[in-house]
């Protein structure tokens, strides 16, 4: 990045894009449907049964449900979070977890009216930002013809 110190901003951003569009819930039912996006962690025994296909020391796995049982569950993978703050993104690559490998399941969805709340605060920032900074320039300048010389 050519200006290092725009990254915690840009970051603050990212996360903030995050929580304000989405919720989460708690997941009750045994199988979820197809293009249900979850987040799971991941058991013990799942980290190492999983192990070859995520990556070891997995905590917590994103993804989107391909097809589920109550036996396993195939996920489009969207990203794996590993021991010491190690989060890595996957481009929906499909892998099927053994049911026992997951735990404390929830469902992650797009909040409209949560989205539409945070669109209108960065427009309101960006309006407030521009007065500030005299982006704006309306009322400002005469509109119209100088008068004529007398």
């Amino acid at each position: 990045m050519r200006h290092p110190y725009l990254r915690k901003p840009i970051a603050c951003v990212v996360l903030l894009l995050q929580f304000a569009c989405y919720s989460v819930r708690p997941f009750a039912d045994i199988a979820p449907l197809p293009e249900t996006q979850i987040v799971a962690q991941v058991t013990d025994t799942g980290t190492v049964v999983m192990g070859n296909a995520i990556g070891p020391g997995a905590l917590e796995v994103e993804g989107i449900i391909s097809r589920a049982d109550e036996t396993s569950w195939t996920l489009r993978m969207i990203r794996v979070d590993q021991r010491g703050d190690i989060s890595t993104p996957w481009n929906r690559e499909e892998v099927t977890f053994p049911r026992y490998a997951l735990t404390r399941v929830q469902v992650k969805q797009l909040d409209k009216k949560k989205s539409w709340l945070f669109a209108g605060m960065v427009v309101a920032a960006a309006v407030i930002a521009g007065i500030t900074f005299g982006v704006f320039t309306i009322g400002s300048e005469d509109v119209g013809q100088p008068p004529p010389p007398q």
